[in-house]
């Protein structure tokens, strides 16, 4: 049996919050709050072998800044991954009430920094549908400019259009196929309209929803259908709508020792992947 806990990895989708933010807010006890801290995070990177992880922004600059701007979300965050180098990077957030023009300038800074890796597209956060003209503009940038995005896909179960489905998806992508793209939870239970598709797609929020509602031998299946070598490692720590933030790492790593995946897959799904994802293979 594999011993996913002990092999190297990248968590490909975390959420850490600058201390200030923290601060202001620990009255409320919220998990991002209690557990979003730098300092903690390190301690489980140490215990489960995370060799380094990517910061994830949420497009709502109210989640990390003081002053609600996106110009502070990156400046916070490049504060946090500072002195963290090869341990800790992040993704460039999107601030839809800016013109596009200024967004575009906003992410010709940030991602002059090596390590801000992309661009985190998350439509439900923002409220606009990822096939809406405003995020095409990001897209067509992304891919002139050879920048990894990763979209939100968590619909809801009933809503084949929501706003981050897999159907919206496929159609926004289509005019750009030299895109280098990451699918954040798999699409949710819509996820069969990922199969057989050129995208990483990344555990993140939904293993143990899948295993809960589906069983672990389904959930096994559909991680293989969508590809051994396009599955990357991920918790979404802190958050988790089925976990509680203290126990998503040994739940996840529960349910894939249960799985058939040799020693060499699991090794490209906790790192390789992710290496080629970012284009560090």
């Amino acid at each position: 049996m594999v011993n996913w806990k002990e092999i190297a990895k990248i968590d490909s989708h975390i959420h850490l919050m600058p201390e200030e933010v923290r601060q202001a807010n620990i009255e409320t006890g919220g998990k991002f709050v209690v557990y979003g801290g730098l300092e903690d995070y390190k301690r489980l990177m140490e215990k489960y072998n995370i060799e380094a992880a990517f910061i994830m922004p949420f497009n709502d600059p109210y989640m990390l800044s003081m002053d609600f701007t996106v110009e502070s979300v990156h400046k916070n965050l490049a504060q946090i991954i500072e002195g963290q180098e090869q341990k800790l990077y992040a993704f460039a957030d999107v601030d839809l009430r800016l013109e596009i023009k200024e967004t575009l300038r906003e992410l010709d800074r940030v991602l002059a920094h090596e390590n801000f890796l992309g661009i985190k597209i998350h439509p439900n956060n923002a409220a606009y549908p990822i096939d809406g003209l405003y995020y095409k503009e990001i897209l067509s940038y992304a891919e002139k400019n050879n920048r990894l995005v990763e979209i939100h896909s968590y619909p809801k179960d009933h809503l084949v259009d929501d706003l981050c489905s897999p159907a919206r998806i496929k159609k926004a992508l289509e005019p750009y196929p030299r895109l280098r793209v990451s699918i954040a939870h798999l699409g949710g239970f819509h996820y069969q309209e990922f199969f057989g598709l050129p995208y990483y797609f990344n555990i993140s929020a939904i293993l143990n929803a899948y295993v809960d509602r589906l069983g672990l031998e389904k959930t096994n299946e559909i991680l293989r259908k969508l590809g051994v070598d396009r599955l990357v490692f991920a918790s979404d720590y802190p958050d988790n709508r089925s976990l509680k933030a203290d126990e998503i790492y040994d739940k996840y790593f529960q349910s894939l020792n249960q799985m058939d995946f040799t020693q060499e897959e699991a090794e490209k799904i906790c790192r390789t992947n992710a290496l080629k994802m970012i284009g560090k293979a």
